[in-house]
């Protein structure tokens, strides 16, 4: 079931009840670990180098997948497409981050809680569109390419419009939002999908609004001294290099590679703040 809401400035994309979706089985979730050949092929994927998704038959989608999203991040088999390995990576990445990231949403929400209105873009499992609700935000959507992940979301996190789409085509109307937020997205895009979507969000973004973006710390990846890296960060800045280093990321150098200031105001924006504490770093900007 879905609904579609009018705006003033034009129609808002379906919203479904993706905690109620039943959703196609990916192949993973076809595996019996009884048998020695599944286990065999996930092990293989798990240990390997990533591969393509296989979309399953029949899965609601509003717009075709582009090839940049059909390939598996993360070493996760199948990527974010599939009933159980989603629901685990959901859980799991909190954990591997140490519960960094729960901080680190509550200080993106609480940025954002003037807003009345939210974007959570690219949305994953829900937790900023969460915290934006926790701060009080009155209404707020999450938007993201997997299904898989937006019923994870929809189920932990009632009162948040969830919709399947494209970061680089949302399908909301011009100016529909007070603020988004981004936490962990950019860095998945290739470069021209990143500007693509920059020029969205601003298209989205009302004169005056607020993007928050949070992404991977370049300096766990690049930064040459040990001794510098561990004053960054302590201890820990070796755990997240070597996490970094670990899971597949095919656009993450891209992403540190951007200037963002000018990338910024390329597409009509402000920066008003750029700010590292491993693991992540944290860019605030206005839109003129």
């Amino acid at each position: 079931m879905s609904t579609v809401e009018t705006y003033a400035g034009g129609q808002d994309p379906a919203a479904r009840d993706w905690g109620a979706e039943e959703l196609p089985p990916g192949w993973p979730d076809r595996l019996a670990m009884s048998r020695p050949r599944d286990v065999w092929r996930l092990l293989r994927k798990l240990s390997g180098g990533a591969g393509a998704v296989e979309l399953p038959a029949n899965l609601p989608v509003r717009t075709r997948l582009p090839d940049y999203l059909l390939q598996e991040f993360h070493r996760l088999p199948n990527g974010n497409y599939s009933l159980k390995l989603t629901h685990a990576y959901s859980h799991a990445f909190d954990l591997t981050m140490l519960g960094r990231m729960r901080r680190v949403r509550a200080r993106m929400a609480r940025r954002m809680a003037g807003a009345g209105v939210a974007l959570d873009l690219g949305c994953g499992s829900g937790r900023l569109a969460g915290a934006l609700k926790a701060e009080g935000v009155r209404e707020v959507w999450g938007l993201d390419a997997s299904p898989y992940l937006l019923r994870v979301a929809a189920r932990n996190f009632a009162g948040v419009r969830f919709v399947q789409g494209l970061a680089e085509d949302t399908g909301f109307p011009a100016e529909r939002f007070d603020a988004v937020g981004a936490c962990f997205l950019f860095h998945e895009l290739p470069a021209p999908v990143a500007a693509q979507c920059l020029r969205e969000v601003a298209r989205i973004l009302r004169p005056g609004g607020q993007l928050v973006i949070c992404e991977p710390a370049r300096e766990q990846l690049h930064e040459r001294s040990w001794l510098r890296l561990l004053r960054l960060g302590g201890p820990f800045a070796l755990y997240f290099r070597a996490l970094a280093r670990v899971v597949h990321e095919p656009f993450v150098h891209e992403w540190h590679a951007i200037d963002a200031a000018p990338w910024l105001a390329a597409a009509g924006f402000a920066l008003v703040e750029d700010e590292t504490e491993l693991p992540v770093r944290t860019i605030v900007a206005v839109k003129r």
